[in-house]
């Protein structure tokens, strides 16, 4: 009863491999997070690439040159 004692103690003090399990639940976590805010991170992005595609029309570099 022990030696069961002393290897369930050991195993519960190994951390080896604790980086990979906390990256892996913080990507999940992120993973979740995109999905519930899917709509308005589409959204957001939409927006900015509609401002970056009119302000490319706008942009007159003979006015520049003088």
């Amino acid at each position: 009863m022990q030696l069961l004692w002393q290897r369930l103690k050991a195993l519960l003090e190994n951390e080896e491999g604790m980086g990979t399990i906390e990256l892996v639940l913080l990507i999940c976590v992120l993973i979740a997070l995109a999905l519930m805010f899917k709509d308005t991170i589409v959204d957001f992005v939409s927006g900015i690439l509609s401002n970056i595609s009119t302000q490319g029309t706008v942009f007159n570099p003979g006015s520049i040159a003088g």
